[in-house]
Protein backbone atom coordinates (compact mmCIF):
# COMPACT_ATOMS: atom_id res chain seq x y z
CA UNK A 1 0.00 0.00 0.00
CA UNK A 2 1.21 3.35 -0.85
CA UNK A 3 1.41 6.52 0.95
CA UNK A 4 0.13 9.72 -0.73
CA UNK A 5 1.73 12.17 1.30
CA UNK A 6 0.68 16.48 0.66
CA UNK A 7 3.40 18.73 1.97
CA UNK A 8 6.02 22.16 1.54
CA UNK A 9 9.57 22.22 0.33
CA UNK A 10 10.50 25.75 1.68
CA UNK A 11 13.62 27.02 0.12
CA UNK A 12 14.29 29.67 -2.15
CA UNK A 13 17.01 27.59 -3.78
CA UNK A 14 13.98 25.42 -5.27
CA UNK A 15 13.31 26.89 -8.92
CA UNK A 16 11.09 29.57 -10.07
CA UNK A 17 10.18 30.83 -6.66
CA UNK A 18 11.51 33.81 -7.36
CA UNK A 19 9.09 34.49 -10.48
CA UNK A 20 6.46 32.98 -8.34
CA UNK A 21 7.40 35.90 -5.65
CA UNK A 22 6.73 38.66 -8.39
CA UNK A 23 3.40 37.64 -9.74
CA UNK A 24 1.58 36.48 -6.04
CA UNK A 25 -1.47 37.25 -8.00
CA UNK A 26 -0.99 33.87 -10.33
CA UNK A 27 -1.35 30.48 -9.43
CA UNK A 28 1.84 28.39 -10.43
CA UNK A 29 0.89 24.71 -11.24
CA UNK A 30 3.16 22.44 -12.54
CA UNK A 31 2.09 20.79 -15.32
CA UNK A 32 5.58 18.23 -16.29
CA UNK A 33 9.22 18.52 -15.48
CA UNK A 34 11.44 17.46 -18.47
CA UNK A 35 15.10 17.51 -19.48
CA UNK A 36 16.20 19.91 -22.58
CA UNK A 37 18.64 18.47 -25.65
CA UNK A 38 21.49 20.53 -23.53
CA UNK A 39 20.66 18.06 -20.35
CA UNK A 40 19.08 21.41 -18.87
CA UNK A 41 15.57 20.79 -16.92
CA UNK A 42 12.85 21.99 -18.04
CA UNK A 43 9.71 23.10 -16.47
CA UNK A 44 6.11 22.67 -18.02
CA UNK A 45 3.70 24.66 -15.15
CA UNK A 46 0.04 26.77 -15.65
CA UNK A 47 -0.29 30.01 -14.61
CA UNK A 48 -3.78 30.86 -14.03
CA UNK A 49 -4.81 34.28 -12.87
CA UNK A 50 -6.16 37.41 -14.81
CA UNK A 51 -2.68 38.89 -16.46
CA UNK A 52 0.84 37.78 -17.41
CA UNK A 53 2.73 40.68 -18.01
CA UNK A 54 4.30 40.99 -14.64
CA UNK A 55 4.91 36.96 -14.86
CA UNK A 56 6.69 36.69 -18.24
CA UNK A 57 8.83 40.38 -16.41
CA UNK A 58 10.33 38.31 -14.15
CA UNK A 59 11.00 35.11 -16.62
CA UNK A 60 12.86 37.74 -18.64
CA UNK A 61 15.16 39.22 -15.31
CA UNK A 62 15.92 35.73 -14.04
CA UNK A 63 18.34 33.22 -14.72
CA UNK A 64 16.09 31.21 -17.29
CA UNK A 65 17.71 30.58 -20.37
CA UNK A 66 14.73 30.42 -22.43
CA UNK A 67 10.63 30.08 -22.06
CA UNK A 68 8.30 30.02 -24.56
CA UNK A 69 4.51 30.21 -24.39
CA UNK A 70 2.49 26.88 -25.43
CA UNK A 71 -1.13 27.59 -25.20
CA UNK A 72 -3.49 30.19 -23.59
CA UNK A 73 -6.47 30.45 -22.59
CA UNK A 74 -8.87 32.99 -21.09
CA UNK A 75 -6.93 32.76 -17.57
CA UNK A 76 -4.93 30.11 -18.10
CA UNK A 77 -1.12 30.08 -19.80
CA UNK A 78 0.94 27.01 -20.58
CA UNK A 79 4.62 27.98 -20.10
CA UNK A 80 7.50 25.90 -21.18
CA UNK A 81 10.73 27.03 -19.10
CA UNK A 82 14.42 25.95 -19.87
CA UNK A 83 16.29 26.74 -16.61
CA UNK A 84 20.17 27.64 -17.13
CA UNK A 85 21.13 25.94 -13.82
CA UNK A 86 20.68 22.63 -12.32
CA UNK A 87 18.08 22.29 -9.91
CA UNK A 88 18.62 21.12 -6.17
CA UNK A 89 20.23 18.11 -5.52
CA UNK A 90 17.04 17.04 -3.42
CA UNK A 91 15.20 16.55 -7.43
CA UNK A 92 17.54 13.67 -7.77
CA UNK A 93 15.95 11.75 -4.61
CA UNK A 94 12.94 11.73 -6.26
CA UNK A 95 13.85 9.31 -8.27
CA UNK A 96 16.38 7.59 -6.35
CA UNK A 97 13.38 6.99 -4.10
CA UNK A 98 10.75 5.95 -6.95
CA UNK A 99 8.70 8.72 -6.06
CA UNK A 100 5.80 9.05 -8.56
CA UNK A 101 4.68 13.07 -8.53
CA UNK A 102 0.85 13.46 -8.16
CA UNK A 103 1.01 17.51 -8.49
CA UNK A 104 3.38 20.51 -7.46
CA UNK A 105 2.43 24.40 -7.31
CA UNK A 106 5.58 26.61 -7.32
CA UNK A 107 5.00 29.28 -4.54
CA UNK A 108 7.39 32.42 -3.48
CA UNK A 109 8.83 30.51 -0.30
CA UNK A 110 9.05 26.92 -2.54
CA UNK A 111 7.19 24.17 -3.77
CA UNK A 112 4.01 22.82 -2.74
CA UNK A 113 3.89 19.50 -3.55
CA UNK A 114 1.55 16.09 -3.61
CA UNK A 115 3.72 12.80 -3.95
CA UNK A 116 3.05 9.29 -3.54
CA UNK A 117 6.23 7.32 -1.66
CA UNK A 118 6.18 3.62 -1.83
CA UNK A 119 6.51 3.22 2.06
CA UNK A 120 7.18 5.58 5.30
CA UNK A 121 10.93 4.65 4.92
CA UNK A 122 10.89 6.16 1.73
CA UNK A 123 9.33 8.68 2.71
CA UNK A 124 11.76 9.21 6.21
CA UNK A 125 14.84 8.97 3.28
CA UNK A 126 13.32 12.08 1.41
CA UNK A 127 12.86 13.79 4.90
CA UNK A 128 16.58 13.46 5.53
CA UNK A 129 17.72 14.37 1.82
CA UNK A 130 16.12 17.43 2.61
CA UNK A 131 17.28 18.15 5.71
CA UNK A 132 20.69 16.93 3.97
CA UNK A 133 20.50 20.24 1.63
CA UNK A 134 18.95 22.71 3.29
CA UNK A 135 15.54 22.08 2.42
CA UNK A 136 12.57 22.56 4.29
CA UNK A 137 9.75 19.88 4.52
CA UNK A 138 6.79 21.22 6.30
CA UNK A 139 4.30 17.70 5.90
CA UNK A 140 0.69 18.55 5.97
CA UNK A 141 -1.17 15.44 5.42
CA UNK A 142 -0.24 11.71 4.80
CA UNK A 143 -3.12 9.22 3.78
CA UNK A 144 -2.33 5.41 2.68
CA UNK A 145 -4.33 5.07 -1.18
CA UNK A 146 -6.09 1.77 -0.68
CA UNK A 147 -5.43 -0.91 -3.06
CA UNK A 148 -7.94 -0.49 -5.24
CA UNK A 149 -7.10 3.39 -6.24
CA UNK A 150 -4.78 3.22 -9.09
CA UNK A 151 -4.96 6.80 -10.11
CA UNK A 152 -3.92 10.49 -9.10
CA UNK A 153 -7.76 11.71 -8.41
CA UNK A 154 -8.16 8.45 -5.76
CA UNK A 155 -10.93 7.16 -7.68
CA UNK A 156 -11.46 3.19 -8.08
CA UNK A 157 -11.63 1.13 -11.42
CA UNK A 158 -15.04 1.09 -10.77
CA UNK A 159 -15.48 4.76 -10.21
CA UNK A 160 -13.16 5.58 -13.25
CA UNK A 161 -14.84 3.38 -15.40
CA UNK A 162 -18.75 4.82 -14.70
CA UNK A 163 -17.77 8.38 -14.87
CA UNK A 164 -16.19 7.48 -18.51
CA UNK A 165 -19.02 5.39 -19.46
CA UNK A 166 -21.34 8.67 -18.28
CA UNK A 167 -19.40 11.18 -20.32
CA UNK A 168 -19.42 8.90 -23.24
CA UNK A 169 -23.27 8.19 -23.06
CA UNK A 170 -23.42 11.97 -22.76
CA UNK A 171 -24.81 12.23 -19.44
CA UNK A 172 -22.69 15.36 -18.35
CA UNK A 173 -23.83 16.54 -22.09
CA UNK A 174 -26.85 19.91 -22.42
CA UNK A 175 -29.17 18.79 -23.22
CA UNK A 176 -28.13 15.37 -21.48
CA UNK A 177 -28.29 12.31 -24.09
CA UNK A 178 -27.57 9.40 -21.57
CA UNK A 179 -29.62 7.59 -19.21
CA UNK A 180 -28.70 6.08 -15.43
CA UNK A 181 -30.03 3.27 -17.19
CA UNK A 182 -28.80 3.11 -20.35
CA UNK A 183 -25.44 3.20 -18.05
CA UNK A 184 -25.86 0.57 -16.07
CA UNK A 185 -27.14 -1.67 -18.63
CA UNK A 186 -23.66 -0.99 -20.37
CA UNK A 187 -21.78 -1.88 -17.20
CA UNK A 188 -24.38 -4.91 -16.15
CA UNK A 189 -25.15 -2.82 -13.09
CA UNK A 190 -28.52 -1.00 -11.50
CA UNK A 191 -29.62 2.34 -12.28
CA UNK A 192 -29.10 3.15 -8.01
CA UNK A 193 -25.94 1.66 -8.23
CA UNK A 194 -24.64 3.78 -10.86
CA UNK A 195 -26.27 6.84 -9.10
CA UNK A 196 -24.14 6.25 -6.17
CA UNK A 197 -20.95 5.44 -7.93
CA UNK A 198 -21.27 8.40 -10.14
CA UNK A 199 -21.77 10.81 -6.93
CA UNK A 200 -18.96 9.01 -4.80
CA UNK A 201 -16.60 9.49 -8.02
CA UNK A 202 -17.49 13.28 -8.12
CA UNK A 203 -16.88 13.69 -4.32
CA UNK A 204 -13.58 12.09 -5.01
CA UNK A 205 -12.71 14.24 -7.85
CA UNK A 206 -13.52 17.26 -5.84
CA UNK A 207 -11.32 16.67 -2.53
CA UNK A 208 -8.30 15.41 -4.63
CA UNK A 209 -8.80 18.81 -7.30
CA UNK A 210 -10.77 21.57 -6.33
CA UNK A 211 -11.02 21.08 -2.42
CA UNK A 212 -6.94 20.64 -2.92
CA UNK A 213 -6.54 23.77 -5.05
CA UNK A 214 -8.35 25.90 -2.50
CA UNK A 215 -6.07 24.69 0.20
CA UNK A 216 -3.08 26.58 -2.10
Amino acid sequence: MTLVVEFDLISEKLPLTEVAGAAPDLILRVDDILTSERSRPVLVFWAEGETFETLETALDETAVATYSVLGTTQNRRLYRVELSEQPPAIYTEFVRLDTAPINATITPTGWRARIRFSSREALAEFNDSCETYGITLQLDQIFEAPPETDDEYGLTPKQHETLLAAHEAGYFSIPRTGSLEEIGAELGVSAPSVSERLRRAQDRLIRHTVALDERG
